[in-house]
């Protein structure tokens, strides 16, 4: 009976001491936790995304930033990126900056493209991410990519679901630039002018690369605007974005061709 008591005690003490050691051990993490976040919290992102953006631009270093970038909270992330104006400049200059960190580090990805966009490459607040993750998943609302953008992923991940976009702006494919001769020139989006700067970054290109022949009746634009035809509202979207940005004349009614894609490498093309 001695030893049943003496042994009952004895699993008693371990049990209490076991507890105790849990208890502390959970206190400590949950300190340590408390104390990352308050550290990062003190990030600002957007200036953490345009020294990424000015080191690649710059041909510097920006493995700091990276870094930083991996191991930023989520709580930063959703304390900061309030609104759909921040979530997309910020998504946008993550994406853009990636595409020219990658391929400058090794041009050989683009010889396999739907690979470089659809792989996990980089990590964002200790999320791994692709590059479609983020313009199709974060910049587009969770679109599938071969949808033409008229089905919406019902498998976005929670992540996605938090921090993307709530609706779709077309003119972000006129700033998203993949690497091509055929894609917008890089720049940095800040939030405070992103409305300005995208209308004018779309009407550049556009402009650009649009063109109305008026004896065929036919207008030839980029085929981005194929491919993501929900985004831009179909071929009568097209019209009327092109007749807004004085294109085409308002009384014309133009059959649309699509002009084919250069996917040539094109690196450091940077808006002046």
């Amino acid at each position: 009976m001695k030893a049943s008591i003496h042994t009952y005690r004895k699993l008693l003490f371990l049990l209490l001491l076991s507890f105790s050691v849990s208890f502390s051990a959970c206190a400590k993490e949950k300190k340590t936790t408390s104390n990352l976040t308050s550290s990062i919290e003190k990030v600002d992102l957007f200036q953490l995304s345009k020294d990424f953006y000015e080191a690649l631009k710059q041909g510097n270093s920006a493995k700091k930033y990276i870094d930083q970038l991996a191991t930023i909270s989520k709580e930063t992330l959703e304390k900061q990126l309030s609104n759909d104006t921040k979530k997309k400049a910020f998504w946008l200059n993550i994406y853009n900056t990636y595409v020219q960190y990658l391929l400058k580090k090794n041009p050989d990805l683009y010889d396999d493209r739907s690979s470089f966009f659809k792989d996990e490459r980089f990590t964002i607040a200790g999320e791994e991410m692709s590059l479609d993750d983020v313009e199709h998943g974060m910049i587009r609302d969770s679109r599938v990519k071969l949808s033409y953008g008229h089905v919406k992923d019902p498998f976005a991940s929670k992540f996605e679901k938090k921090f993307r976009v709530s609706e779709v702006d077309w003119r972000i494919h006129f700033a998203l630039n993949c690497g091509a001769k055929s894609c917008p020139p890089v720049a940095f989006y800040k939030v405070e002018t992103l409305d300005a700067q995208l209308e004018k970054s779309s009407q550049a290109y556009l402009k650009r690369e649009v063109k109305f022949n008026k004896k065929e009746n036919k207008v030839y634009v980029p085929r981005l605007m194929d491919w993501f035809r929900a985004d831009f509202d179909g071929k009568d979207g097209v019209i009327k974005i092109l007749k807004s940005y004085k294109i085409l004349p308002k009384s014309a009614d133009p059959e649309v061709e699509f002009l084919d894609y250069n996917w040539e490498l094109a690196l450091d093309n940077y808006s002046s």
